[in-house]
């Protein structure tokens, strides 16, 4: 055997052991127990990580990349995409914390390009999402959430690692363009990315899902720069969002809006509010919306009459378009005073918005009935009656027959 055969075989060892040592990475096992915020996450991300070490991307070939820039050799990139609390259907301000921790525990295998804005997207191989999902209330320990991850492959869309933390006290305080939102967003988006992190390996995340990555990266940069305050610029992520869709999604819709109002460009928000109504009708049969009162008010609150009026138009106009749609509207009341009282009350708000919308279009009172929920069906159900559950004093329409 001359020289250059020995040389070959010998690095063939060498890569075979490399191979060999690579896959076979011992995944530690999850703990049971509850864990704080920090250490459950940084459980996840090593749970994940030797997951990946297991996976067919393992090995040193497959975790190495030449880039194309600098001829160097590099590992593959994760991106994020930013965690959702299930129950809000919102990406969380937790996200920056979590992509701190995933990233130091995954790093020393992998690299992490950070949140699943446009650039990060581009230059990255596999994708990292998450949803918490609320478990327990208000224990000893805080409120416990179930928090899931999955890793998988931009390209194929084939799950490559999956697992699964309980942690108390997940903060899902919503990122601010979500807080500031008109409605809810719990539409076929929200459905399609539940769906993706639910997956096991081995298994393919929803096509719709991985085939809006692109568009999603661009909502993921207009949210990082509302948070930055620069609404022009988040403005136009989302107006690019939707010039890249033939029919608008209701999360590209919500973001148009809420920058528009955000700038008092109201005339231009009251024109996207009525395509995001009407979308959210289409995918939910439902508005989900942020008309809120104040404790023990029959009338929503004053300082957010502007965009209430917007909405309530919006929704009467598009209930007397549709000749056979009917709307219930439904009046919640936030978890203070009595059962009795609370019925009445959520009662009399459902009964003001009905017959504000009626002085508006006078074929809704034909069209609709109200219902009084009280307290039965709260979101936050502290009973504080202050800006933390302020949502639980809400109102809600539900539609039949009114898709156009």
């Amino acid at each position: 055997m001359n020289r250059q055969n020995k040389l070959i075989l010998k690095f063939s060892m060498i890569i075979q052991l490399l191979v060999l040592v690579t896959s076979c990475v011992h995944t530690q096992t999850l703990p049971t127990r509850v864990m704080d915020f920090d250490k459950g996450m940084r459980a996840l991300a090593g749970n994940l990580a030797d997951q990946l070490e297991n996976s067919s991307i393992g090995n040193v070939l497959n975790k190495v990349v030449i880039n194309p820039l600098t001829k160097q050799k590099q590992l593959k990139k994760i991106v994020i995409d930013p965690f959702i609390d299930v129950e809000s259907g919102y990406p969380v301000k937790a996200n920056s914390r979590i992509n701190e921790l995933i990233s130091a525990e995954i790093k020393k295998r992998f690299q992490v390009s950070g949140e699943m804005e446009p650039d990060n997207l581009d230059v990255s191989e596999y994708i990292l999402n998450g949803m918490a999902t609320l478990e327990e209330k208000q224990g000893e320990r805080g409120s416990i959430y179930r928090v899931k991850a999955t890793v998988f492959e931009k390209s194929s869309g084939k799950v490559l690692a999956s697992a699964t933390i309980h942690v108390s006290r997940f903060d899902t305080t919503p990122k601010d363009i979500y807080k500031d939102s008109p409605v809810y967003l719990k539409g076929k988006s929200y459905d399609q990315y539940l769906s993706s992190v639910s997956k096991s390996p081995n298994e393919t995340v929803n096509k719709e899902y991985l085939d809006r990555l692109a568009i999603k990266s661009m909502l993921v940069k207009g949210d990082i720069l509302y948070e930055q305050k620069e609404f022009k610029k988040s403005l136009s992520y989302y107006n690019q969002a939707a010039g890249s869709q033939e029919r608008q999604q209701l999360e590209v819709l919500n973001g148009q809006y809420t920058n528009l109002a955000k700038q008092g460009q109201w005339v231009e928000a009251e024109e996207v509010f009525g395509k995001l109504a009407k979308a959210s009708v289409s995918e939910t049969n439902e508005i989900t919306s942020k008309i809120t009162f104040g404790p023990n008010s029959k009338q929503p609150v004053d300082s957010k009459i502007v965009q209430y009026n917007i909405f309530i138009k919006q929704i009467a106009n598009l209930v007397a378009a549709v000749p056979e749609c009917k709307i219930e509207i439904i009046g919640h009341c936030s978890r203070s005073g009595s059962e009795g009282y609370n019925d009445k009350l959520s009662l009399q708000r459902a009964q003001w918005i009905q017959k504000k919308m009626a002085s508006i279009a006078p074929k809704v009172m034909n069209k609709s009935k109200t219902f009084g929920r009280g307290f039965r069906e709260n979101i936050v159900g502290t009973g504080k009656d202050d800006l933390t559950d302020e949502i639980d004093r809400r109102v809600e329409f539900k539609f039949s027959q009114c898709s156009t």
